[in-house]
């Protein structure tokens, strides 16, 4: 049975609840009398604060540790079902010299800086949506209305997405690192089979997709362009990689992403455009 590479989604509400109690200790309260652009400001200034850099670096490597520990459950799972598991094994246990570890490093420092800055996204976009009011000719206390209203929502809504995001973000990041270290070179795009899949991903659901070449599904099916990603990348993404082992993982004739559009390959076929395959397999 293939193994599911995606984070339990406990990991994401847990990250969104660490988040929330971080930035309700360090955020600052707008004063009796400061001006909304003067608290703004303070409220960008966070993330230059020293307190809020370590709460942040501390909270991010938490939880790409979390990810990360769960990710390579998954890998031992998946190497107890390959003929070679003592290889998949002996690679995965020196993984963390080489391209993984220098991934769990760097997604650290990517989500450390995602964290500080939502405040002063949320902040952005609140002085857009106050500024627009006034120009409407909004009175002062519609405004300060909109401000107690608005900006709580505005981060919390920030804090979801990057709860969500980052974390099936993180797990596929360190899935291509494992599977490129152990030179796999394709997964297998699964979504989640339900309403909530979009159009672009259920047609990508099946498709045998390489490492080295991210589709850009949206333009597959004649939507603006959201860039070439992997499953799992993008903005609240719930899709998942299959990693093929062996040829054997593969049903054919499989729809493949070959060379910018999907094409219906038989087995013959693949191994021609996937030739590291079976001299790089572990089976």
């Amino acid at each position: 049975m293939p193994t599911d590479f995606h984070p339990p989604k406990r990991l994401a509400r847990e990250y969104e609840r660490a988040i929330k109690v971080v930035l309700a200790k360090t955020l600052p309260q707008k004063d009796p009398g400061e001006t909304l652009d003067a608290w703004l400001r303070r409220i960008q200034e966070l993330s230059n604060k020293v307190e809020v850099r370590q709460a942040t670096d501390f909270l991010a490597s938490r939880m790409v540790q979390w990810v990360n520990v769960r990710n390579a459950r998954s890998w031992r799972a998946a190497a107890q079902q390959a003929q070679r598991g003592s290889f998949l094994h002996g690679l995965l246990r020196k993984e963390m010299q080489g391209a993984v570890g220098s991934r769990v490093r760097a997604l650290t420092r990517e989500n450390a800086a995602y964290i500080s800055s939502i405040p002063r996204q949320a902040a952005i976009k609140l002085t857009d949506e106050v500024r627009k009011a006034q120009q409407a000719g909004a009175r002062p206390e519609t405004v300060a209305r909109l401000m107690r209203k608005r900006f709580p929502e505005l981060l919390k809504s920030r804090i979801n997405l990057i709860a969500r995001t980052e974390t099936a973000k993180a797990s596929t990041e360190l899935t291509r690192a494992r599977s490129e270290e152990l030179g796999l070179d394709y997964y297998i795009w699964r979504t989640s089979h339900d309403v909530r899949v979009r159009d672009s991903h259920r047609k990508m659901d099946g498709v045998v997709v390489p490492w080295a070449d991210p589709p850009a599904p949206e333009l597959l099916v004649g939507e603006r362009d959201e860039g070439h990603y992997h499953a799992g990348e993008i903005y609240n993404c719930r899709c998942t990689q299959i990693v093929v082992l062996t040829l054997d993982d593969i049903k054919f004739p499989a729809r493949v992403y070959h060379n910018g559009k999907i094409e219906m390959m038989t087995r013959v076929r693949f191994k021609q455009v996937a030739i590291n395959l079976e001299s790089r397999s572990v089976a």
